[in-house]
């Protein structure tokens, strides 16, 4: 094969959409995040496999063994022909028709979940100012694709197209971004292992994007912009859920990279002050939350390991009822167990206590006299 073969090779490759992809995912990695090129996920309304072109991932660790997570999930799709017009209407306000700031996001740390809803991230997001991912006056309801069929260097001549790539870039990421949350709703969760994520779904067109305004007189405006916010609720047998999807220029992906990444460090220091929070504020609810992952250090605590054959805490439990109780301070919160150790675990737990919640904690195992709920 010769050079000249190669480079004709080289230009069919660059319409392809392939060196685009790889543009977006090095802007990405050069700001610090993650990539997954070409990521399959399940389309639940096909039961079928299909493929993502790119998600993006930042990762923060909040707390020993605990982690914030920010997931973008990005369709690009490139045309030097095909216009991208989309029709928008304001006064989405108060519409319960509509969800227009839909933040979809999956928690596995209790410390948070106490205090958390999608309310409470998007209010800290306005708060420090990182809303302008769903602050748009604006918003698209519908879509049109314009295709140029100019010949050489004749007038030029536009007519409507099927709007299939833009459909699919669309649902295609909203059904991915669906699948990356199911993902982490359904993964194995390693042993005091916390995550939270959020997840947004972002579509790139290296083209041009015209919204389109009609007036109250029917006349229609259009003008040329660099990113809209398409609304939209999507049903079908197997969805039904308000979504959210910013369309934009690829010229102004750096932009957007930028504002991922504060939202990031904003949400982030929100988990980490709600985690403080809770410690802060510690209850029997709190101790209830974190039970499990209690139990599960007792469980890998060398000093208690030797006495705990199988590690099976309820081996070396009798059937006699106790009461736990753990000293806050100048707080005493009791735990009614069902069973009564026949050995004293306390000193493991009073450091695993200590060492979870930041502060000194003494439990204390006895008779079980009254009844106590927990």
């Amino acid at each position: 094969m010769n050079t000249g073969d190669l480079d004709k090779i080289k230009r069919a490759l660059s319409k392809t959409g392939h060196l685009f992809e790889h543009q977006i995912g090095a802007l990405f990695e050069g700001k610090g995040w993650m990539i997954i090129p070409n990521k399959f996920y399940i389309d639940r309304d096909d039961n079928k496999g299909r493929e993502i072109d790119l998600v993006a991932y930042k990762i923060t660790e909040i707390r020993d063994e605990t982690a914030y997570i920010t997931v973008v999930v990005i369709e690009a799709k490139q045309s030097s022909k095909n216009k991208w017009v989309f029709f928008t209407k304001g006064g989405y306000s108060g519409d319960i028709n509509m969800h227009t700031a839909p933040l979809y996001y999956h928690n596995e740390i209790e410390e948070v979940g106490r205090y958390l809803s999608p309310n409470v991230l998007l209010n800290g997001m306005a708060e420090r100012e990182q809303i302008d991912l769903f602050n748009f006056p604006r918003k698209a309801y519908t879509f049109a694709e314009i295709t140029d069929d100019r010949e050489g260097a004749g007038a030029s001549f536009f007519r409507a197209v099927a709007t299939n790539t833009i459909y699919n870039a669309i649902f295609g990421v909203i059904k991915a971004q669906m699948s990356e949350l199911d993902f982490y709703r359904n993964r194995r969760i390693a042993r005091n292992e916390k995550r939270f994520y959020t997840v947004f779904p972002l579509v790139v067109f290296n083209g041009d994007i015209i919204e389109a305004q009609t007036g109250p007189d029917g006349n229609l405006d259009l003008a040329e912009v660099q990113e809209v916010q398409y609304v939209n609720r999507y049903r079908s047998p197997a969805y039904d859920n308000f979504h959210s999807v910013n369309i934009i220029r690829s010229d102004t992906l750096p932009h957007y990279i930028d504002l991922y990444s504060n939202i990031h460090a904003g949400l982030g220091a929100h988990a980490s002050a709600m985690i403080d929070q809770f410690y802060a504020n510690l209850d029997l609810h709190s101790f209830e939350l974190l039970w499990d992952r209690i139990i599960g250090r007792l469980h890998a605590d060398e000093q208690f390991a030797p006495f705990n054959p199988g590690n099976l805490i309820p081996h070396h439990f009798n059937t006699e009822k106790a009461i736990l109780e753990i000293y806050v301070d100048d707080v005493t919160l009791y735990k009614t167990l069902t069973t009564r150790p026949i050995f004293d675990f306390t000193e493991a737990m009073e450091r695993i206590l200590s060492e979870i919640c930041g502060r000194h904690i003494r439990p204390q195992v006895k008779n079980h006299s009254k009844i106590l709920n927990p």
